[in-house]
């Protein structure tokens, strides 16, 4: 009872320090390190308050097309990934507005959860020791801090992820038909959130082999419940996504378009700039090698190598996605935090006299010191606004322009400035506005806060509405 109130009471400060340090500059708008992507995000769940509920027809703002296949997407459909996200976040925005904050709330929750589940499942394969500090370099390291608390369904799926392995392991352990169902559950959502899931299928099936070879039999059916039960609700998503190609992002460019897997760059960006300086910042990259090569357990034997196995063959397909987005990296940070973990335990344990243990703790600390230290100063940028004035003309746009209002709003294609306008539209210059001012009913508006040519083409035709230092609002139809 004892240590069953301290684990509690650990775990709970570990928790509220995670969710505490995810709130830093919760209030944002959506204007910081990656806002096309949460700007899409958040669209469709306020869509869902302004157009109805239709998590099988998740909307956003633009109206593109998000590939080569049709000439429009007029519907605004947007199927990047089953709105699990989204359809959590729903309820909080219908009952008490729409404000980007619960959303941040919601991921926050998830991501600090996630410590908890981490603890719960390397405390399985690892000492106490490591469960509690893996559970700790997760809540505190600053990458994990920036992206436990972005408008994407990613910090979602690292909570998912966590969370079946633990099922897995535990259903394992037990042999309950219960958990063999709860353990599939959690593993088709923790797909359908990111199709990448699939790669968890290594580890597990390490796991499951591992048990037939200590108990020489395993039962068929719990392992048939959760094939079915992770991959049956994926496979329907996506034949009803295939129904509507218009609706989905062109993916084949994140395999390897840039034809960088496996060449000298390849490894520069994924494992020098991204693991060692704005993950690890360096000192925690030392630690991780070290946890790398630490004694494995009996009961560790190659689960977590499979894990990171699983992991790699996902950057490795995916090579130019992982090298252009930083957060793809962000399933690798559980695993990441045990290594650490098992780095600093790995570091103590090799002292043998009372100075050499001082000085590797001191050692440890430093390295740990210097893994925050660095690592902030790497991600702390993230969490600025890339461009106020996109923010402040976007909320002058809301104030006067009519509810029904289509609006132009170039800013490289980046939906975060359509976004601020809370109104549908286009994220770049349209060179047949003839076209669109006929086949359109609704008022039409470019909002700009770039006085290009086209902006003063625009300008020197329709009326202008509303112009400062930082912006203009022109009257189109």
């Amino acid at each position: 009872m004892k240590n069953k109130f301290i684990a509690t009471l650990i775990l709970s400060l570990i928790f509220c320090l995670a969710f505490y340090l995810r709130t830093y500059r919760i209030d944002n708008a959506i204007a910081d390190w990656h806002s096309w992507r949460q700007a899409d995000t958040a669209a469709i769940t306020r869509n869902f308050v302004k157009e109805g509920f239709t998590p099988l027809f998740p909307k956003f703002d633009a109206l593109v097309a998000l590939n080569t296949y049709k000439d429009k997407n007029v519907n605004r459909y947007f199927f990047a990934e089953f709105p699990l996200y989204n359809i959590i976040t729903y309820p909080i925005y219908k009952y008490f507005g729409v404000n980007t904050v619960y959303h941040r709330l919601v991921s926050i929750f998830f991501s600090s959860l996630t410590t908890v589940f981490l603890y719960l499942l390397v405390k399985n394969y690892s000492s106490m020791f490591t469960a509690y500090l893996s559970a700790f370099v997760f809540a505190v390291l600053p990458f994990s801090i920036y992206y436990g608390r972005v408008i994407m369904p990613d910090p979602l799926y690292v909570f998912l992820s966590v969370l079946s392995l633990w099922l897995v392991t535990i259903w394992l352990k037990h042999d309950k038909l219960y958990l063999a169902i709860l353990s599939g559950i959690s593993i088709g959502l923790t797909i359908l959130t990111k199709p990448y899931g699939l790669v968890l299928g290594l580890p597990i099936a390490i796991l499951i082999l591992q048990k037939f070879a200590q108990t020489k039999k395993i039962r068929p059916i719990p392992i048939l419940i959760i094939a079915a039960l992770s991959l049956v609700p994926f496979i329907l998503w996506k034949k009803h996504t295939n129904l509507y190609p218009e609706g989905q992002f062109e993916t084949i460019w994140l395999y390897n378009s840039t034809k960088i897997r496996f060449r000298p760059a390849f490894f520069r960006w994924l494992i020098f700039q991204r693991l060692n300086n704005i993950i690890l910042g360096g000192g925690g990259f030392a630690l991780f090698v070290l946890g790398l090569i630490a004694p494995k357990t009996n009961k560790e034997n190659l689960f977590y190598y499979s894990w990171f196995v699983g992991l790699s063959i996902f950057v490795v397909i995916i090579a130019t996605g992982n090298v252009t987005h930083d957060y793809y990296q962000l399933p690798f940070i559980p695993l990441i935090s045990i290594f650490v973990a098992k780095g600093i335990e790995n570091l103590v344990k090799l002292a043998n006299k009372p100075w050499q243990y001082l000085f590797n703790l001191s050692l440890a600390l430093g390295l740990s010191a210097m893994m925050l230290g660095l690592s902030w100063y790497q991600v702390k940028d993230y969490f600025n606004i890339n461009n106020h004035s996109i923010v402040h003309a976007g909320q002058m746009a809301d104030q006067i322009l009519p509810p029904d209002a289509y609006v132009i709003a170039p800013y490289l294609k980046d939906p975060a400035f359509l976004y601020q306008t809370n109104r549908y539209g286009w994220t770049e210059e349209l060179d047949n506005l003839d076209q669109v001012i006929d086949k359109n009913d609704h008022p039409i508006y470019l909002v700009s806060v770039n006085m290009d040519d086209y902006t003063n083409s625009i300008i020197n035709t329709y009326t202008t509405v509303y112009r400062d230092d930082e912006f203009v609002i022109v009257k189109i139809k």
